[in-house]
């Protein structure tokens, strides 16, 4: 079975069952399972991530164990912290629902901001193909080499479901960042071997850090940019909305007296 994701933690889907019997970690009666992983971790944030939640059970069963849990200020502490997380959320869902941002709004903010969208990183533009044996990953590259014309490797990449992506220098496994980025050359880099299996890539351009970005490739720190604007601008008259109808009382001693000019 041949799969086509970019660095990608791929799991074979199993039933519940399977899962707890075989599961990826077991802190006492607490187990990590498959279903908890988000499969579009990286292979080494999966490994950190399972590390990192071994090590949080062992001393959140120490804790409990010494009686954290009761304690009076770390629970004040935790229902301070969970209303604001509901009040964000809250927030973020009032705020969000009737903003619209349009292509023009993108557009417009792009050339008016031109310079200030480039590359933090080596970056190259890539298609991706992923196996679990060395020989389909060679059979793949043997098949797109033979193609004799743009067609006839597209209809390859079709076959396999494989779509161009963008890659960043540092962000996979170091043996599949060393590869891609330590040659300078456009073209087929791999088979490459890893834990998870074999990968080859088709190199189709490359872009050195500082280079600009163009608008695709800027278009949702744009989009992000203008909503917080917008929702920035809005939440003022949203949150006085809601206290006007609402009944409220402060003692005059802590209440704050505006100037009046």
């Amino acid at each position: 079975m041949i799969c086509f994701l970019i660095f990608i933690f791929f799991f074979v889907g199993c039933s519940k069952e399977s899962q707890i019997e075989h599961p990826l970690a077991r802190v006492g009666s607490s187990v990590l399972l498959e279903d908890d992983i988000d499969k579009s971790m990286t292979e080494d944030k999966v490994f950190d991530f399972v590390e990192n939640w071994v090590t949080e059970k062992v001393l959140i069963e120490k804790a409990e164990k010494a009686g954290f849990f009761k304690d009076k200020k770390l629970k004040k502490e935790r229902d301070l912290f969970y209303n604001k997380l509901v009040i964000s959320s809250f927030l973020d869902n009032s705020l969000t629902k009737d903003i619209n941002i349009s292509k023009k709004e993108v557009l417009d903010y792009y050339n008016s901001s031109k310079g200030f969208f480039s590359r933090k990183q080596d970056e190259v533009f890539v298609h991706h193909f992923f196996s679990r044996e060395i020989e389909q990953s060679r059979s793949i590259k043997r098949l797109l080499l033979k193609g004799k014309n743009r067609k006839e490797t597209s209809k390859v990449r079709n076959d396999y479901n494989v779509e161009p992506v963008f890659v960043k220098k540092g962000f996979s496994v170091k043996d599949i960042d060393k590869a891609l980025f330590e040659n300078t050359k456009t073209g087929f880099i791999g088979p490459i071997k890893t834990e998870l299996g074999f990968h080859l890539f088709d190199v189709i351009k490359r872009y050195k850090k500082g280079s600009e970005l163009g608008l695709e490739s800027s278009y949702d720190e744009i989009y992000q940019r203008l909503l917080k604007r917008k929702k920035s601008n809005k939440k003022k008259s949203f949150v006085d909305s809601l206290k006007r109808n609402t009944n409220i009382f402060i003692n005059s001693k802590y209440r704050k007296i505006k100037n009046e000019t």
